[in-house]
């Protein structure tokens, strides 16, 4: 990885960002608001809190920040989980404790063999996905308890497909003491945390089974989102929403393709990405709108082949969720842009192209000794095609921070104008965590990384 000294600013020139041209918390969120953690101080779970909004009110930082510290863990670290100046990351078979001020790694808990997603943060535990059960973990390390989940009732070639390539569980949400978890085999689980026993399970949607195998693919459920009494999840079959006391099933709200990203809770709707972002009313489940042409590409056509082709090659079991601000839906797509919808209506606002480019310094280098001092020809920066990024972004203030195929991005809220753009040699895959202003994330490599203004 290269000296954070290497990066480069993006330039501002309206919405353009490229450099030529353009799966807890013991918090109960209340459903009225578009996030569960007020004072900007802790990102509890995946999506920062209960509602899954992935918004802070601290900002990130809106000029280019400082590297606070960096550590190197496992490859393909998590989403972070941070609370009380502690950040809890999960990278492969293990979970570390690294404190934010220093970077200094507390303590680091290893699963055995097991891959595992992640971590949500409670007042006095963490808790991971590990396959078919979850880990709780004290908030020094000390112990370490595995909750196991009901076998219930499991497709067998789904299982033996598992049982080649076993799969993490859904990142968890905790509400009043209760985790809230979805399987690798397509249920919807919730667990209690004060007797560590299976509360209710339940089948997230009828229809999963057969897309599963007629894709070969994993039984997807989402993160889940738990406002009001329900718990609303993306399966394979579109969404599904729950009464979080006995799993009895609200509504079904069925999609197209498969919902592979966390729905979002914010003033009684749902917000829902993917490539047909939708609203959904939280009571009844019926549309509110729905965005067919939103992550459309500049030109007018859908995202390009490799994407469509790397999408083939891993199979993956995730997609971005969407950050909710106060009127917009920020969501990211695989050509690597932001976009920023209405809530109102889910027209686009703006949009923010984040494609992966070589900086603008070291291209003039390289082309300057090759075409000879003396050369006044023009250099274009060249792209680099990547698989894509799957970060989700996080709406900070007045700042949305994502990751990329090449680095971790910021845009302003407002227009979506370019910021800061710190590069990585790895895609950064995970979703940044915010935090007093701090951002929490790590790339593909297993760098891991603490920005902010000091």
């Amino acid at each position: 990885m290269g000296d954070i000294s290497r990066r480069a600013v993006l330039g501002t020139c309206g919405t353009a960002l490229t450099l030529g041209a353009g799966c807890l918390g013991d918090s109960t969120g209340s459903g009225n608001e578009p996030n569960s953690t007020d004072d900007g101080g802790s990102w509890e779970s995946f999506r920062a809190g209960p509602s899954n909004a992935g918004i802070v009110e601290t900002a990130a930082p809106r000029d280019e920040p400082a590297e606070r510290w960096r550590i190197d863990l496992s490859p393909g670290p998590g989403t972070a989980a941070v609370s009380d100046g502690t950040a809890f990351l999960a990278a492969e078979s293990a979970l570390h404790a690294l404190e934010v001020e220093s970077g200094e790694e507390l303590w680091t808990v290893e699963f055995e063999t097991e891959r595992t997603g992640s971590p949500a943060v409670t007042d006095d535990a963490v808790v991971c996905p590990v396959g078919d059960g979850l880990v709780a973990v004290d908030r020094d390390g000390a112990e370490k308890r595995r909750i196991p989940f009901d076998s219930g009732e499991t497709n067998a070639s789904l299982l033996s497909q598992q049982q080649a390539r076993p799969g993490p569980s859904s990142s968890p949400t905790v509400v009043d003491g209760t985790v809230y978890v979805g399987t690798p085999d397509g249920d919807l689980v919730a667990v209690s945390l004060a007797d560590e026993s299976v509360t209710w399970r339940s089948a997230a949607t009828a229809g999963w089974t057969t897309f599963s195998q007629a894709q070969q693919s994993e039984a997807v459920v989402s993160s889940p989102a738990v406002v009001d009494g329900r718990v609303i999840v993306g399966t394979e079959a579109g969404v599904a929403a729950f009464d979080a006391a006995d799993g009895s099933s609200e509504w079904t709200y069925g999609t197209e393709r498969a919902v592979r990203s966390s729905p979002a809770v914010a003033d009684g709707t749902v917000y829902v990405g993917g490539s047909t972002p939708i609203a959904i009313s939280m009571e009844s489940g019926d549309l509110e709108w729905q965005s067919n042409d939103a992550f459309e590409t500049m030109s007018g056509r859908q995202t390009r082949p490799w994407v469509d082709a790397a999408n083939r090659q891993e199979r993956t079991g995730m997609k971005p969720s969407v950050a909710v601000g106060e009127d917009i839906v920020v969501g990211h797509d695989p050509d690597d842009r932001l976009v920023a919808l209405e809530r109102s209506d889910g027209s686009t606002r703006w949009e923010a192209p984040l494609e992966g480019v070589e900086s603008i310094a070291a291209a003039t280098a390289d082309s300057t000794a090759a075409m000879g001092a003396g050369s006044s020809a023009r250099v274009e920066p060249m792209t680099t095609q990547l698989a894509p990024s799957w970060s989700s972004p996080a709406i900070t203030g007045d700042v949305v921070v994502v990751g990329t195929t090449q680095g971790i991005v910021a845009v302003s809220v407002t227009d979506g104008e370019g910021l800061w753009r710190i590069p990585t040699e790895s895609r950064v895959v995970a979703s940044p965590a915010v935090a007093d202003g701090t951002v929490v994330v790590g790339d593909d490599s297993g760098a891991c990384y603490a920005l902010d203004e000091s």
